[in-house]
């Protein structure tokens, strides 16, 4: 196995709901997911080669990777109210409704790392280069470099089990692949039942201090 570095650079902010937290009240989860990053490969890997079928040849080189994180020191949480409209439930116009939304900035760029089989094909790094955002379109993503590297990364924080996660962490629920997700489960362009392609990890994040917190804001520290 081999690592893919990405250093990733959010030129403005990051907002990526917390999994299973309602839409109304959306807390937005401090790092990138595992499946987030991983579909916004394939993602990219489909607008860039104009074929689906690309995008399933790479999903089965990067479905199982082993990702983790390094983010910057501080991380700064800014929660803002929205009005917006929804359809009525008789679908016969829209109604207006109030909602909670975190938004993310990181004090600095992000490093992420990819565990791959030795012979993953060199587009996988091509595609990683040309990301323009993660999750919601309006997270746009500069990625600054991309490169193998062979040692294993320190300081990185890995998803891990509910009852891994070291004592004193802050935890935040992530999706990632399941071992028997297929392509065709997270093809936005199939009509077939998505089923249950993901399973729940946990992102452990250190700090090395009590946050900073105002009325709508908070800053993290990280270890």
């Amino acid at each position: 196995m081999r690592w893919l570095k990405l250093v990733v650079h959010f030129p403005s902010f990051y907002s990526y709901r917390i999994p299973e937290y309602s839409s109304q009240y959306a807390l937005a989860l401090p790092l990138i997911a595992p499946s987030t990053i991983k579909l916004a490969i394939v993602s990219t890997a489909i607008r860039m080669s104009g074929k689906v079928s690309e995008g399933k040849r790479i999903f089965g080189y990067i479905r199982d990777a082993k990702v983790g994180i390094k983010p910057p020191k501080e991380i700064a949480i800014n929660s803002v109210f929205v009005k917006r409209l929804k359809k009525k439930k008789d679908q016969s116009g829209f109604q207006q409704s109030f909602g909670v939304r975190e938004y993310i900035h990181f004090s600095g760029d992000i490093e992420v790392y990819m565990g791959l089989p030795d012979d993953v094909p060199e587009e996988v790094k091509h595609y990683a280069k040309h990301i323009r955002y993660f999750g919601t379109s309006d997270s746009l993503a500069y990625v600054k470099s991309v490169e193998f590297v062979n040692e294993h990364p320190h300081g990185v924080i890995f998803p891990v089990a509910i009852s891994e996660a070291p004592p004193g962490s802050h935890i935040y629920p992530v999706k990632d692949f399941s071992p028997k997700a297929t392509f065709e489960q997270i093809n936005p362009y199939s009509s077939k039942n998505p089923g249950k392609p993901y399973e729940t990890k946990y992102y452990p994040l250190k700090l090395s201090k009590r946050p900073v917190e105002g009325s709508n804001w908070k800053i993290l520290f990280v270890s």
